[in-house]
């Protein structure tokens, strides 16, 4: 992706060459740091001036909250206490509907048991601090403020107990888990009873185009996961100083700035990701500015990279390993015997029914589908990069508005082809497998078999289980969520995840000086996954040897290992990582995936392939007497 992007060539696509400007500009560190943070300033000057920043500049008789949430969503899509998307309906999933839920936090989404275990996490919330007080002291340095060092401490101080407050009115993670409580519809006028504090109407008639206003006036249903977090945060606004409010939110909005300031400011980030998660070193520009510039064009980024670097024949190969590893997970619930016969049907049903996304869109390889896509996104020559993400970031919130009246395409993408992930969606009963990931070390088409099926088989059994684990269970085989389970086989179902809870719950983590375990309530959905993904890859493996009639041949320097090793070693390949003491301290509190140890040796302890392969003897570590299996 870095020589596509620095590639001089133009491009036969006008949106791939707005990419290309995305990244160029990103790139411009010259012009980034000779405009310090002046753009930043012009913007909190224009919505009201940031009082721990501008001081007596501020006046809280001024004080709105809604033009303080319009401004900073118009500039950079900010939600600060309540996240607004457009969404599927999850009971009509031909239609979209727009979606509130609580928000986040600064130090990320589900972060909040950093700010309420100060015992624990004294050192992380410390650095945090710290970054707070270096990067207002720098704007404030640029806004020759005559703010001190002192009184800007202290009213970061104050900032951090509010999110302290904050997060105790968020609802984790672990317990977010039930779509169906979680489903809650009401009228977008209701809202005024809800959240009194925000004058709505005026809010989404700033950030949606002019022909959207005619869908406001109709009094559109909504959908609110959490109606009693709106409580609670009215009554925290309503209880908090409007200069501590102010504060805190255009704080968020700096955050939203990324790249977009000059290298003082990556600087202070780095001494902060230091002691935060561990990182030595800072991440080179240019890795920063691919994936940020991709995030913004995710189809003009993965057209790029499908038309250098995919062959349709990898296309190909993924879904005859998908139709393989579908064929296993069906032999699978007809072995299963906790199933009642209905509801084994319908499973099958929905397993045989779940759609297959491989590589990439057919239209992005369309000049004129491609450009059509990103109708209306229009750069100017010399706009200089927070220039750049004002105008992307405005034409990606106005496409998401209008995708409230365009019907549903449930064959939809959805994601850039250019990164290396895979998906399950729920509403769509979906599997999405971009071009990137079909490549070393998940998969090759040259590769022997028992490597394709160990990596790629593995991810994709992974996915497709995704579709009958705790959440993806809740829906159906077009995508509602609607229950079909019946009482008998649910109450198994409960059962069995409840055994992969406890069992990763007893995992420890390994982090000096502290006693982390992994949370087996958030990481369920995955570890169910995970687990259920290499059997059926095996089973895969098993049944397309049965059909070839003969072993593979040994692999060249690797002859003293089978195949059944070499399988399960390719699994474990995929998942090689190391990671810094306060990384994993992150991922365990935020991370619905569980840390890559636990993913290769907690899955393998429940196969008993794996015991039979190396040999392990009964009742030791790798071949325990009891084992947990959902699928």
């Amino acid at each position: 992706m870095k020589e596509l992007y620095s590639d001089k060539t133009p491009s036969t696509s006008k949106a791939i060459n707005t990419l290309k400007q995305i990244h160029s500009a990103c790139m411009d560190i010259e012009a980034i740091n000779s405009r310090k943070s002046y753009d930043l300033l012009k913007a909190l000057e224009e919505f009201g001036h940031w009082p721990i920043v501008h001081g007596d500049k501020w006046s809280a008789a001024h004080f709105d909250l809604t033009d303080i949430l319009m401004n900073i969503g118009q500039s950079r899509a900010v939600d600060v206490f309540t996240d607004i998307y457009v969404t599927q309906d999850q009971r009509n999933v031909s239609r979209r509907l727009l979606s509130f839920d609580q928000g986040g936090l600064g130090l990320g989404s589900s972060a909040r048991e950093y700010y309420l275990n100060e015992t624990r996490y004294g050192k992380q919330l410390k650095a945090y601090q710290t970054y707070m007080t270096a990067k207002i002291g720098l704007i404030a340095k640029d806004a020759k403020s005559n703010k001190t060092k002192a009184q800007i401490t202290s009213e970061v101080k104050e900032l951090i107990e509010f999110e302290k407050q904050f997060a105790t009115i968020l609802t984790p993670e672990e317990k977010r888990r039930n779509y169906t409580e979680m489903y809650n519809v009401y009228k977008l006028s209701d809202l005024k009873s809800m959240m009194p504090l925000i004058d709505w109407n005026r809010y989404f008639r700033a950030l949606m185009p002019f022909d959207m206003h005619e869908y406001l006036n109709s009094d559109p249903l909504i959908i609110v996961s959490e109606p009693g977090y709106f409580k609670r945060l009215t009554s925290l606004i309503t209880n908090t100083d409007t200069r501590i409010v102010t504060n805190y939110i255009f704080w968020r909005y700096t955050a939203s700035w990324a790249l977009q300031l000059d290298e003082r400011f990556d600087d202070i980030q780095q001494d902060f990701l230091k002691d935060f998660i561990g990182r030595k070193t800072k991440s080179p520009r240019w890795k920063d500015c691919n994936s940020g510039s991709g995030s913004r064009m995710s189809y003009a980024s993965g057209a790029m990279y499908v038309r250098a670097h995919f062959d349709k024949r990898d296309r190909d190969a993924a879904l005859e390993m998908i139709e393989d590893l579908q064929a296993a997970f069906r032999e699978i619930l007809l072995e299963t015997d906790w199933m009642e016969d209905e509801t084994r049907k319908y499973a099958l049903e929905k397993a045989n029914d779940m759609q297959s996304l491989i590589g990439y869109p057919d239209f992005i390889l369309n000049d004129t589908a491609l450009d059509e896509y990103y109708y209306n996104l229009t750069l100017s020559d010399g706009d200089n990069y927070s220039e750049v993400i004002q105008k992307t970031t405005k034409w990606a919130q106005h496409k998401a508005f209008r995708r409230l009246l365009e019907p549903v395409d449930r064959s939809e993408f959805g994601t850039s082809s250019a990164v290396v992930n895979a998906f399950y969606s729920s509403v769509k009963n979906g599997i999405t497998f971009p071009a990137a990931i079909l490549q070393s070390p998940f998969f090759d088409r040259n590769f022997p078999k028992v490597l394709n099926y160990g990596g790629m088989g593995a991810v994709i059994g992974h996915e497709i289980t995704h579709g009958f684990d705790d959440q993806g269970s809740q829906f159906d085989k077009i995508g509602n969520l609607h229950n079909w389970w019946d009482a008998k086989t649910q109450s198994h179902f409960l059962n069995r995840t409840q055994c992969i809870i406890q069992q990763y719950s007893e995992y420890e983590v390994p982090v000096p000086g502290t006693s982390l375990k992994v949370n087996g309530v958030l990481t369920q959905g995955e570890n169910i996954a995970d687990n259920g993904g290499v059997k059926e890859a095996y089973r895969a493996y098993r049944a397309y040897i049965k059909k070839l009639g003969h072993e593979e041949k040994r692999i060249p320097g690797f002859e003293n290992y089978t195949n059944d090793q070499i399988f399960f070693i390719s699994y474990a390949k995929t998942w090689c990582g190391h990671a810094k003491p306060e990384s994993l301290i992150r991922q365990v509190l935020t991370d619905p995936h569980s840390p890559v140890r636990f993913r290769v040796n907690g899955v393998v302890q429940n196969q008993p392939e794996f015991a039979s392969a190396f040999k392990c003897p009964v009742g030791s570590k790798m071949n325990p007497t009891t084992r947990c299996a959902v699928w």
